[in-house]
């Protein structure tokens, strides 16, 4: 099959779909009205704050109803709360795979919980889309040829955020908090692949998902002496981390995820001084920029969340490079289907994508897939907080 190549323009997402076929074909939960997508996703938990990436896609969807939808059909979008917690993960994905037959699951959040039903999925031939995980477990086509992550690969970028350390700051003394499961591990290993010699890791702490506060483990960090701080955790750990260093005079240089770092659900409830300076990588525009209001794209974007999106804040970064890309992504495949709707199809598109470029993505970035190759992302922004928004830190870069 070949590739396919998008370029949007706005919010009418310009397609070059691919022809209807004279007979139609449809997989489960598609009908000649309705397409019926799953999800799962931390309404309740530790991990609560990263609901907002299905609340994003259930709202962009929205959007696509009230335009007429998908070819014709409306898209029924059924999200399950998994409070990421894997046994429910399961529980959850079995009932909307067997019970609500959806034609495929999008959006559904964590590494943990959605390494859970992989393989279930995979055994199945159910479509597990744009999962918000940067595992590389995720990028594996060929052991996972029915599972494809959306967030940049975590190891890769925990490799270029070693290298940005290093050129910016090279007497760095590194202390490290990261989550004691697989999304920790991931971007542990990369940063430390890639760390130079003459940079020393001088602590390490880990943390469960479970536990009420990592103070403790911020406290032993700040004895260690070190001057930089890679914190590889997820919102509820990071707010805490970085509001106890500030609180006990700690103020080393923060990096920490793309994925995690919101201004609204992390750096404010950290405190908005106690975030200034923090470090992260992303793929898109920074919607809270003032420099950006009269961007198209950031101009789309807010319209939308002012429209269908009100139930997250426009500045939690989740709705944009989460929620808000991974609808947009389906949707352009969807039509791309015409009117094959199996979950062969699905895949077979979800697996051909080549040069596809939103307009909320920052200008040099794009996704691109092969059958042998589920990355999405191969190109990230620095980026450092200034109290309002983000000031992007030299050229885009790459592995």
């Amino acid at each position: 099959m070949p590739r396919i190549s998008w370029l949007f323009a706005g919010l009418a997402l310009g397609l070059i779909a691919a022809p209807a076929l004279a007979q139609k074909n449809y997989g489960p939960g598609v009908s000649d009205s309705e397409i019926k997508i799953g999800n799962t996703a931390p309404y309740s938990g530790p991990v609560s704050a990263a609901s907002t990436v299905a609340k994003s896609i259930a709202a962009y969807f929205d959007k696509v109803n009230a335009e007429g939808g998908v070819n014709g059909r409306k898209l029924v979008f059924i999200s399950l709360d998994d409070g990421y917690a894997p046994p429910k993960t399961v529980e959850a994905t079995r009932r909307l795979v067997e019970s609500d037959q959806v034609l495929a699951l999008v959006g559904s959040v964590g590494t943990p919980p959605q390494l859970a039903v992989r393989k279930y999925l995979n055994d199945r031939k159910v479509p597990q889309l744009f999962i918000g995980s940067g595992s590389s477990l995720f990028h594996d086509a060929q052991a996972s040829p029915w599972s494809l992550g959306s967030s940049p690969s975590y190891a890769a970028e925990g490799r270029l955020g070693a290298k940005h350390l290093a050129a910016t700051m090279p007497d760095a003394r590194v202390a490290i908090l990261s989550q004691n499961d697989d999304f920790g591990r991931e971007f542990l290993r990369g940063f430390k692949e890639a760390l130079p010699a003459n940079l020393k890791i001088v602590a390490e702490e880990t943390y469960e998902t479970t536990d009420p506060t990592v103070d403790s483990q911020i406290v032993a960090l700040k004895a260690s002496g070190a001057n930089a701080f890679a914190l590889f955790a997820t919102q509820k750990a990071s707010a805490q981390a970085i509001r106890r260093a500030y609180a006990i005079d700690w103020k080393p240089k923060i990096m920490m995820p793309g994925v995690i770092a919101s201004i609204a659900a992390v750096l404010e409830p950290a405190g908005i001084e106690a975030s200034i300076g923090v470090v992260t990588a992303t793929v898109s525009k920074d919607v809270n920029d003032p420099r950006l209001q009269q961007d198209p794209a950031v101009r789309d974007f807010l319209a939308w969340s002012k429209t269908y999106n009100t139930k997250v804040d426009p500045r939690d970064s989740q709705a944009a490079t989460g929620g808000y890309i991974d609808a947009q992504l389906m949707v352009a495949i969807l039509n791309s289907c015409g009117d094959d709707l199996t979950r062969e199809n699905v895949m077979r598109h979800a697996s051909n994508l080549a040069g596809v470029k939103l307009p909320i993505f920052l200008d040099g970035v794009a996704v691109a897939t092969t059958p042998t190759d589920y990355r999405l992302f191969r190109q990230m922004q620095f980026q450092s907080f200034n109290g309002k928004s983000w000031d992007r830190n030299g050229p885009l870069v790459s592995e």
